[in-house]
């Protein structure tokens, strides 16, 4: 240790030498030359401070005050009073040099970003930071790269790296992340002691290379404006099982709302791009997801995958991605405005729809569905001139079997039924049928209505049909009724028709097969189509057989079957009794969906035909006097 003594100044080369330096000196102030050595820029002028010491300045997890930068201990005390203070000017911003680290991607810095953390604003020059473990964030941390190369390399597989639960925001600025591996780089969420959800955390100018698990994930954040977050070829962490919800490149849960990003740019996002869940909101005014045709490096779980949260998109493209653009699940929402563009990849559907009944019954007032929501006016189709950049539709829809009891009347009066012995036909009806339908089992599962459960018994539930009396419906006293949420065929989907690119099919045919035979069974409400055609039993379940006259209903899952017994069957499960449209030797087509509610765009309406996307000039239906067929109801309370 070189130490120079002026009066009551001392001067030393290095942190360690000032800890090991005497209190008892005539020195009251020490110049530190460097931080690991004389001139490496780290150094500064200290203060011996003989006060107790105070215990909101002790890092957690740590037993002193030292934080190694602003606070530090001599070698050996374990208790006050007394400590080294750095000597700063109120706007003096440290860098995270200053708390020790070395930047050279070998060395553990994790204590010095730790420190730096719990301090507040610090600058972060160019260097390649190593960090092994969970740096918690604070309101007060400010974290700002001086320039492009100020690189953190963490790897944290079963953890975050940085991670905040604080009730008020910071800041991270210009900071690259680059092969990093772990649960989450950025990781936002709020106490479990608070109902609602810290805030005004503000993201810019991020970047993120070939990160392994989510670049950022938030949790119950809100009220936040973001900018040029930047992510490239990112990827699922290795030897875990993957589920979006838990490696998409970015990830926002529950409560996360009024979240605006300013630039949101993924390239070629291998295993899922955006995850929404849990009702989160968030606006995206400009960015892309972009894959470049290239199947290996286009994510397997979409570009965008929206489980019941929603997002509104504006100056953003969708292009070259060979899968499904964007995935909708339950309660999910979609809004594109006309600057937005999909397409490019081709050989697979544009969005892919997963629908939930607990979402998706019919509302009293009408028997269109509510969920999902799709609203886009940007454009759709392809970009490039390859006619193999086709997507093969613009919807692929997948319903689940409704869900569905049996049960016997005991009381039957106008518009009111009670029904008893109920048992459960398929699992998860429990607590379902609040929101329901219920048709009698006497005619063919045809006569039905809309009906709300208005009170429960050990042994009964009460129903109020809509519209209509019991005895209508031949519901009499130990008459058989199924009760059910509705199967529903349609969806909530608004379209701008100037925005397709040349005939982009609505829905894609999968299969065209010939029927054999067709029957009901009054047991289970169902009809079974057999058809001269193979396939894997689960292959079609949830898509529309279409009939050669038009008419679609929604094709069930097939029974569980053992697991020795063959896989491949040649039959369709149909609700109700629909056995006269499906006469042998009758042509019939599975479609990936049956829209059939219209949409208003500008001059113009849109609507579904067959597997095509059909629209007319509002004037001309006015001439005609009425709108199109196709968009008025069809089959099977659609």
């Amino acid at each position: 240790m070189a130490l120079h003594d002026i009066d009551e100044l001392a001067i030393v080369d290095t942190i360690t030498d000032l800890r090991s330096l005497a209190t008892t000196g005539p020195w009251t102030m020490v110049r530190v030359l460097g931080y690991h050595s004389a001139g490496d820029g780290a150094g500064g002028l200290f203060r011996w401070d003989a006060s107790a010491w105070n215990s909101n300045e002790i890092i957690p997890g740590r037993s002193t005050p030292d934080d190694g930068g602003t606070r530090i201990v001599p070698t050996g005390q374990t208790s006050g009073p007394g400590l080294w203070r750095r000597v700063m000017a109120s706007r003096d911003r440290l860098n995270v040099r200053c708390f020790g680290a070395r930047g050279n991607n070998s060395t553990n810095d994790s204590d010095a970003f730790e420190a730096a953390c719990f301090y507040g604003p610090v600058h972060i020059s160019d260097g390649s930071y190593k960090i092994t473990r969970r740096i918690t964030m604070y309101g007060r941390t400010n974290l700002i790269g001086t320039g492009p190369n100020a690189t953190i390399y963490g790897t944290v597989p079963d953890d975050y790296i940085f991670y905040s639960e604080g009730t008020n925001g910071g800041l991270i600025e210009n900071l690259t992340f680059n092969e990093c591996n772990t649960r989450a780089s950025i990781y936002l969420t709020h106490p479990a002691s608070i109902q609602n959800g810290a805030h005004l955390w503000m993201l810019r100018k991020v970047r993120f290379w070939r990160q392994k698990g989510p670049s950022i994930v938030t949790d119950g954040v809100y009220d936040m404006n973001w900018a040029d977050i930047d992510i490239y070829w990112p990827e699922a962490r290795p030897g875990v099982t993957p589920t979006p919800a838990t490696d998409a490149a970015v990830i926002f849960l529950a409560g996360t709302n009024n979240l605006n990003i300013d630039g949101l740019h993924l390239e070629q996002p291998k295993y899922c791009g955006i995850y929404v869940a849990d009702g989160a909101e968030i606006s995206v005014q400009e960015g892309k997801i972009d894959c470049y045709g290239d199947a290996s490096k286009s994510p397997s779980e979409g570009a965008i995958y929206i489980d019941g949260g929603s997002i509104k998109l504006s100056n953003f493209l969708l292009a070259g991605i060979v899968g499904p653009r964007v995935i909708m699940k339950g309660t999910a929402s979609l809004h594109g405005d006309r600057t937005c563009a999909m397409g490019g990849g081709g050989n697979a559907p544009q969005i892919v729809l997963e629908g939930s009944y607990g979402h998706t019954g019919a509302t009293y007032a009408s028997r269109r569905p509510t969920w999902p929501r799709i609203t886009w006016m940007g454009s759709i189709g392809y970009l490039g001139v390859d006619t193999d950049q086709f997507a093969t539709c613009f919807i692929d829809a997948r319903m689940p079997s409704p869900l569905k009891r049996k049960g016997k009347v005991t009381v039957s009066s106008g518009n009111n039924i009670h029904v008893g012995t109920i048992t459960d036909l398929n699992t998860g009806t429990s607590d379902q049928d609040i929101r329901c339908t219920v048709a009698s089992a006497t005619n063919g599962h045809v006569a039905r209505a809309l009906a709300g459960s208005d009170y429960i018994t050990s042994s009964e539930r009460w129903y109020t049909l809509t519209g209509t009396t019991a005895s209508a419906l031949g519901m009499s006293v130990n008459s058989n009724v199924f009760v059910e949420h509705l199967p529903h065929h349609g969806l909530d989907v608004k379209l701008d028709p100037r925005s397709f690119e040349y005939s982009l099919p609505l829905f894609a045919a999968l299969l065209t097969t010939t029927v054999t035979s067709a029957s009901y069974n009054t047991a289970t409400g169902y009809t079974t189509v057999t058809v001269d055609t193979t396939f894997p039993k689960t292959e079609y379940a949830g898509r529309w057989l279409y009939t050669a006259s038009g008419r679609w209903h929604k094709i069930l899952e097939p029974a569980e079957m053992n697991e020795d017994e063959i896989s491949n069957i040649s039959t369709f499960l149909l609700p109700y009794d629909v056995t006269t449209e499906f006469t042998a030797s009758s042509a019939v087509t599975v479609r990936t969906g049956a829209m059939v509610n219209a949409s208003l765009q500008g001059d113009r309406v849109v609507w579904g035909r067959d597997d095509m996307l059909v629209s007319e000039a509002l004037e001309t239906l006015r001439r005609k006097g009425r709108g199109p067929n196709e968009v008025y109801s069809l089959a099977d309370g659609a």
